[in-house]
């Protein structure tokens, strides 16, 4: 059995699997880092860790869940902790037949009697993972919706911080951005598409985070961003109006878009494009014009990799920092260096067509 495992493994890491693998395991906001890949717990855990699940990059697959305790090692282990909920050492060995055959099935790899392990040749397949993805995509991916009155939870009164920034009063009350005492962090609501409260994010006011290692960023109520785009609901008049779809990483971005007039703006929360976010902007019609504005820590082909969700239906552009204003070292997003510098990338953002 050990000689099929490990074929099983060389065959993930050869194909580059692991971040389908997690996806279809129910984690989220799957991302390479480094040595390996790093994503959140399924919903089930109730975990808000982005960076609880982790695959490293090595003959073995090994992997780790921080801060909980798994007693396994590699990825067929990390399988039956999360798909088969085995906690326990001795349940994780006894699942091990139960998570190589769930790999197998969902990777598309045929198990014969002789052990061996191969891609399935149907001709149909990838149609049957679409079926299966969009099922499951359905399934898991619909958020909780919030009373209104959690917000009541919170100081929703303008951060001096951010104004000295140059976010403004006036923007602030719209963003609805607040304070919480609690945990110390300036907190901001995220509404679904119908503008409905689904979850509260909150940035940590502690300028030792990262020595520290206290989370930048965290959700103070959980909500899976995968299937949401930060600002749809105020975005969308503005973005059928112009017939174009600003996308930024960050949140913030689209709070200084709209105060400098770009309101046809959302925002991942990531760096990632899930399909679900390609499908939900796409289903607005072949004449909305999509432009990428992603933090100056990407490169061209990182972009245009991104861009590759959206298929080649679509007039795609990105902004590019031809002025090198941006540092990449400081990770600056397109709003980071005020309005001047915005509208210069976004004034000549058609000279970088994608597709």
């Amino acid at each position: 059995m050990t000689n099929d495992l490990n074929a099983i493994k060389k065959e993930i890491i050869e194909n580059d699997l692991i971040e389908r693998l997690l996806g279809l395991a129910g984690c989220s906001n799957a991302r390479a880092r480094n040595n390996r890949y790093e994503a959140m717990l399924p919903d089930k855990f109730d975990s808000q860790n982005e960076r609880a699940v982790q695959v490293y990059l090595n003959e073995n697959l090994s992997c780790k869940v921080r801060p909980r305790t798994f007693h396994g090692t590699d990825i067929f282990d990390l399988i039956s902790y999360l798909v088969f909920d085995c906690f326990e050492t001795s349940e994780i060995k006894k699942c091990l037949p139960k998570s190589r055959h769930w790999i197998c099935e969902n990777l598309g790899f045929q198990e014969h009697s002789v052990n061996r392990y191969q891609k399935d040749n149907d001709p149909l397949a990838w149609l049957k993972e679409v079926r299966k993805k969009r099922s499951k995509e359905l399934k898991i991916y619909e958020n909780h919706v919030l009373d209104d009155n959690v917000l009541d939870e919170y100081i929703l009164y303008p951060y001096t911080g951010y104004i000295a920034e140059g976010i403004e009063y006036e923007t602030q009350l719209e963003f609805q951005i607040g304070l919480d005492i609690q945990s110390e962090r300036i907190i901001f609501p995220i509404h679904n598409r119908v503008g409905e409260l689904i979850g509260v994010k909150g940035r940590t006011l502690n300028p030792r985070y990262k020595t520290e290692k206290i989370p930048k960023f965290m959700h103070l109520y959980n909500v899976n961003m995968i299937s949401e785009l930060y600002n749809w609901h105020r975005a969308l008049y503005y973005v059928m109006e112009k017939k174009e779809m600003i996308i930024y990483e960050a949140e913030k971005s689209c709070w200084l878009s709209s105060q400098w007039g770009l309101r046809n703006c959302v925002a991942l929360g990531s760096s990632e494009i899930t399909d679900w976010q390609a499908r939900t902007i796409k289903e607005l019609g072949l004449d909305i014009r999509i432009v990428l504005a992603f933090d100056k820590d990407k490169d061209k082909k990182e972009i245009k990799e991104r861009a590759a969700a959206f298929g080649y239906a679509h007039q795609i552009y990105m902004m590019w920092d031809h002025e090198e204003l941006f540092s990449a070292n400081k990770k600056h997003s397109p709003t980071d260096l005020g309005k001047e510098a915005f509208m210069s990338l976004y004034d000549n953002h058609k000279k970088h067509r994608i597709v």
